[in-house]
């Protein structure tokens, strides 16, 4: 039986339902515009450098598959306050990195403190709220998470600008510590089931989510379009700053008219969302955004290479994302809310594993042309909408199957 909450209780949870999200959008894009002074600062190749996104995102990825299953059998706020604790210090001992190799450790570590606040977060979400108010509560998630985007890169620019590189990591620790407090002060338990910590309940668990082809399928689309926006923030920096010669600054703007297209793109799955059903919109994305790298193809063989040429497709791309993300996300939360802690568990470590593997292929992009990046959107992007069909082919067996039996 699901437990009623206050309406005080609620917006609580709403409250933190949009600032980790926030966050975990800052986790990557507050810095980036830093990337190549980070580079200098520590006498190393930008690969190295770009690699301190790639471990973020495997440790974002890796931590939530066991903070997880503990938040399913703890209790989702002890978690939270945990992560948010651990985040908070991580994030301080990262500007005492006396290299590169040392940045990179902490920043695994960050990335598993922020699995700890995003597995929590998104599980909250399906224990407070189902049907309607589920779609809508993932999509405030997503658009919360897009304003990371949107502002991190403005934010970070001038930060970098004003005080250098490590006062990114200042504001990393200051977030963390408001978390805990708000999070220590307001926040229920929103698990009021929880489960006996057990080897082979957590097996089984994690085996039922595993073996279900249609949550993994369109897991797996949904981190392809969020590895696709976090792709460009790996290779933007050094293909805007040391290409096209545009200082910090003005790619934190840059960034932050690009930001807002995902938002955009989020608040417009809002409004329709009511009239048509998630996979519709969540194809509608997926072709939509095919057609933006199709264009960005185009402009880069007949243009060639200038700043605009760039912008505009990879403006409509991350647009059209904005209806892949909500829509996966909720898709997928919704088929587990029993065990929801896991399911979100799963769905953020495939996300983190795929965006590790995509950010990794992205740092050896070469950045001298648009061409090389406009081709993997169009490849990855071809993948999801294969894998959609997939998805759409088997959902239609299954319920075939269950007529039959029926």
């Amino acid at each position: 039986m699901r437990v009623q909450y206050s309406l005080s209780q609620k917006r609580n949870i709403y409250f933190l339902v949009f600032i980790v999200p926030f966050l975990m959008g800052l986790g990557v894009d507050l810095y980036v515009p830093s990337l190549p002074v980070i580079t200098s600062f520590f006498h190393t190749n930008a690969s190295l450098v770009q690699l301190t996104v790639s471990l973020y995102l495997l440790g974002y990825g890796l931590g939530q598959v066991v903070l997880g299953v503990l938040s399913d059998s703890f209790g989702r706020r002890k978690v939270l306050l945990i992560s948010a604790v651990f985040f908070t210090i991580v994030s301080f001992a990262c500007i005492l990195s006396p290299n590169v190799f040392v940045l990179e450790t902490l920043r695994f570590l960050q990335g598993i403190c922020i699995a700890g606040l995003a597995v929590v977060v998104r599980a909250m979400v399906v224990d407070v709220f189902s049907g309607s108010e589920l779609s809508k509560a993932t999509n405030y998630f997503t658009l919360s998470w897009s304003l990371g985007p949107i502002i991190a890169p403005f934010i970070g620019g001038n930060l970098e600008n004003y005080f250098g590189w490590q006062a990114n990591f200042i504001l990393f620790g200051l977030y963390g510590l408001f978390i805990f407090i708000y999070a220590f002060v307001k926040l229920p338990e929103t698990n009021s089931h929880l489960s006996v910590l057990s080897f082979s309940q957590t097996y089984n668990n994690l085996r039922e989510i595993i073996t279900a082809p249609v949550f993994m399928i369109i897991t797996t689309v949904s981190a392809i379009g969020y590895a696709i926006i976090v792709l460009f923030n790996v290779v933007g920096p050094f293909f805007i700053e040391m290409v096209l010669k545009y200082s910090v600054t003005q790619y934190g703007n840059i960034a932050l008219v690009l930001g807002f297209a995902y938002f955009l793109g989020a608040t417009a799955n809002r409004f329709v969302i009511g009239y048509f059903n998630n996979k519709s919109l969540l194809l509608f994305g997926l072709i939509s955004s095919l057609t933006g790298s199709i264009l960005m193809l185009l402009l880069g063989f007949t243009l060639g290479m200038n700043l605009f040429v760039v912008l505009i497709p990879i403006f409509l791309i991350f647009f059209f994302i904005g209806f892949i993300v909500p829509n996966a996300l909720a898709e997928t939360m919704a088929m587990f809310s029993s065990i929801a802690g896991t399911a979100s568990a799963v769905f953020g470590t495939i996300t983190g594993i795929i965006v590790f593997l995509v950010t990794m292929f992205g740092s050896r992009l070469k950045t001298t042309s648009q061409i090389p990046l406009a081709f993997t959107y169009f490849c990855l992007l071809v993948i999801s909408i294969m894998l959609f069909y997939i998805s759409g082919k088997l959902e239609h067996k299954h319920e075939l199957a269950l007529k039959i039996a029926k």
